[in-house]
């Protein structure tokens, strides 16, 4: 693809976002063909391209290019870059993928995107305490170093991660799934203003300005946040979790991927994290796991750092993998200063009696929406199986348009998936 004449072109990469959308295959076979997006643009005006999807064939029809011209004046007037697969600071790590995004927008500090050494890390809406205390732990031994910590600004682990790399003063990045100005999910305002009064953050979107958080962006969107690092780590994932749409886009990339040991075999809540490790992805135990995946490919970046790591009599490395040797005591180096000394507890004397079967213990019940109408609505759904949009409404006494609305909402927050034919299921 030949290189356009930057703030010309401006007009044409805005209008085929506009026409083809986010991850659009056939875009990059005509950009491939025709090198410029002007020249796409004459060619599809003039009806030279019989193979045109149905679908680009209508938005074309919505959209001219002097739509285009304004949304570039709207960015423009509202410090929005308008980055084009071809500007000097469009992430060359996504150059890699076999879709990237032809145009991306964004806001905060743009140095971020070509950063060296990044790391995404994913995970559940609610994540358990474990999870909670193992994200932090993690960060911020991991932000002793020059990383980049990105993540797609959601509720739970999205927002832990942007907001322990700003703790310990680090950057950070959030890959989101909706226009770049529209203020998604609201509870996050306080973070977003502190990603831009730091100077740390920065906020990135596949889709242009306006553009709602409707749930099919957000598969598109993971593909971005694992192609801007150079490993993901994914912290907690139930089965059905986004997080392995990332982790898969990881993989996919040749990234390498992590994944940190359940807390329990038996929770649901973990059975992402056993899908993942049982499938090949490396176990997150430590930021040394990262630190190391990153040394073996930007050792000018963490010479020092990881030197005296190397250097240690604590670390024994093998192949591309390295095992911790217990400190003497027993008391590994993250201990709490304030732990209580184990009970010491006496020896069991031994039996040739096969020990009773230990009972699991109960599950903890399923989480639930805040609001009495999304209590309403999942507890029916899980009560009831799938069930159709119609029926659903009529059950739990609302207007039709109501409770689509909420359905949106909860599919975003993870209670719900929606289904062929207007049917709904409970996660």
């Amino acid at each position: 693809m030949a290189e356009s004449n930057g703030a010309e072109q401006l007009r044409y990469w805005v209008w085929l976002s506009m026409v083809f959308g986010a991850g659009s295959g056939k875009v990059i076979q005509y950009l491939r063909k025709y090198e410029t997006p002007e020249a796409v643009y004459d060619a599809m005006q003039a009806g030279m391209l019989p193979d045109l999807p149905e679908s680009a064939q209508k938005q074309m029809a919505k959209h001219g290019i002097s739509e285009a011209d304004s949304m570039v004046y709207y960015c423009k007037n509202h410090n929005i870059a308008l980055l084009p697969m071809d500007a000097p600071d469009y992430p060359q790590m996504l150059l890699d993928l076999s879709v990237p995004p032809i145009l991306l927008t964004a806001q905060g500090d743009l140095s971020l995107l070509n950063a060296p050494m990044s790391v995404s890390v994913v995970g559940t809406r609610r994540p358990s305490p474990y999870t909670e205390r193992v994200t932090s732990t993690i960060l911020q031994n991991l932000l002793q170093n020059p990383f980049v910590i990105v993540s797609g600004f959601a509720k739970g682990v999205d927002a832990l991660a942007h907001q322990t790399a700003l703790d310990c003063g680090g950057k950070t990045v959030a890959v989101l799934g909706c226009g770049i100005n529209v203020n998604y999910p609201r509870e996050h305002t306080v973070l977003r203003e502190r990603m831009f009064s730091s100077g740390n953050g920065l906020f990135l979107s596949e889709y242009l300005p306006g553009t709602q958080p409707f749930p099919a962006n957000f598969p598109r969107r993971n593909r971005i946040l694992s192609g801007l690092s150079v490993a993901t780590a994914v912290m907690e994932g139930a089965a059905r979790s986004g997080s392995l749409v990332t982790a898969q886009c990881a993989y996919e990339q040749g990234r390498y991927l992590f994944a940190v040991p359940p807390a329990d075999l038996f929770d649901t809540r973990y059975s992402g994290q056993v899908r993942l490790l049982r499938d090949g992805a490396l176990p997150l135990m430590s930021h040394r796991d990262l630190l190391m995946v990153c040394y073996e490919q930007f050792p000018q970046h963490l010479r020092l750092q990881v030197g005296a790591l190397l250097n240690s009599d604590r670390a024994v490395f093998a192949s591309e993998s390295y095992v911790l040797k217990p400190e003497a005591s027993g008391v590994p180096e993250d201990a709490e200063e304030d732990a209580e000394e184990p009970e010491q507890i006496p020896p069991v004397r031994q039996s040739s009696a096969l020990l009773p079967p230990q009972p699991l213990p109960e599950p903890e019940p399923l989480p639930l929406p805040d609001s009495d109408a999304g209590k309403a609505v999942v507890s029916y759904l899980r009560t009831h199986g799938d069930t159709y949009a119609d029926d659903l409404a009529r059950a739990v006494d609302l207007d039709l348009s109501e409770l689509l609305s909420l359905l949106t909402v909860l599919e975003l927050d993870g209670f719900v998936e929606s289904l062929f034919g207007k049917q709904y299921r409970a996660l």
